[in-house]
């Protein structure tokens, strides 16, 4: 395998994960699941062996992220720590992070992470990204990874596979959040799979398809990082997905299938999943809880010291940490960005 560096993106705000998430402490820094490292801890581990050590892993993260990256990564070098002054979204990221590299390593093979996801095989995560680099390697294009469905979920975009080529499939085209009957007929097809937002590609290739398909993000970020003025210019670029950027309008797109117990533990209902409580008559608990005549409700205190009661209750999410109290069905958990437009949560001391 030729020499591969890895990014992590680690700027995003984790809002559906209020009131334990905040914008001081997003979820990426925590240990939802108590289990001794938080999310951003584990992507960065199971990383080491395909990077062969931490000189060839970077994070890119808001300048106020800075020191919790540094105190959670003690073995990253300082200089491979990547500052976004303000959060565009992930195809203003992989730009930034792409000049960097080539600047610092040449067309490097560069695989882009989301710091949040979960991976419960990871002897399986390493086969399938050697797998993603060889299809990169061999076809000189973009290589998105297909996590295996397992449900029809609407909260993920899919890709369709098209013709297989080099170990991986052509992508046909990708799919927007679908509604739950689409959903179903895509998983009854088995051409289809989730985009969990995991790239592999030659920096200059990533920087080739960028300048052909966002020339308007690219150019003024590449001219302000050669004269060193990044932090005025990203402010004002184009706040945009590298899906839209440039997967979506690619013809270098390729898909690589993975089955590595993969979640990208987005919300609430993720710890369901994680901690398999998935009976309708059981409770999701982490902390101390007491209920009757209660069932299905996903239950979280931050404090030992706290309890849950619970009489009459199902399918809720209840959360409580420190002085702040969330409510609500599980069926609303993708509309909690929705109560957190109110500026008085948002600012409520945590």
């Amino acid at each position: 395998m030729p020499k591969f560096v890895a990014v992590i993106m680690a700027g995003g705000s984790g809002q559906r994960f209020w009131p334990l998430s905040t914008a001081a402490r997003p979820k990426q820094f925590l240990d939802l699941e108590r289990c001794g490292h938080t999310l951003l801890q584990a992507t960065f581990g199971r990383l080491q062996a395909l990077t062969e050590g931490p000189k060839r892993t970077f994070v890119i993260t808001g300048e106020r992220y800075a020191s919790l990256v540094l105190e959670q990564l003690p073995d990253l070098p300082p200089e491979n720590l990547l500052l976004e002054p303000t959060g565009r979204d992930t195809a203003p990221a992989a730009a930034l992070a792409a000049l960097e590299l080539r600047s610092r390593l040449g067309d490097a093979v560069m695989g882009l992470f989301p710091s949040d996801h979960r991976v419960a095989d990871i002897t399986a995560f390493h086969d399938t990204l050697r797998r993603a680099v060889a299809v990169t390697e061999a076809t000189g294009g973009i290589v998105t990874l297909g996590m295996e469905p397992d449900r029809p979920a609407t909260g993920y975009g899919y890709i369709e596979q098209g013709e297989p080529f080099a170990g991986g499939y052509k992508v046909a085209r990708f799919v927007e959040k679908p509604d739950l009957a689409n959903a179903q007929a895509y998983l009854e097809t088995g051409r289809y799979s989730w985009n969990g937002g995991i790239f592999v590609w030659r920096v200059g290739t990533l920087l080739d398809e960028l300048c052909r398909y966002a020339p308007g993000l690219l150019t003024p970020l590449a001219e302000a990082h050669e004269a060193g003025r990044v932090n005025e210019v990203f402010p004002a670029l184009q706040k945009i997905s590298i899906d839209y950027a440039v997967m979506e309008r690619t013809q270098k797109a390729y898909m690589v299938p993975a089955d590595f117990g993969w979640d990208d533990v987005g919300d609430w209902q993720a710890l369901e999943r994680l901690l398999h409580r998935e009976h309708s008559d059981t409770n999701t608990v982490i902390g101390q809880h007491i209920g009757l005549e209660t069932s299905g409700n996903i239950i979280y205190t931050e404090s030992e010291e706290d309890i849950v009661a619970t009489l009459g209750v199902e399918n809720l999410v209840i959360v409580k940490r420190h002085n702040a109290v969330l409510l609500m069905r599980k069926d609303r958990v993708q509309d909690l960005k929705r109560l957190l437009a109110d500026e008085r949560l948002l600012n409520f001391p945590l």
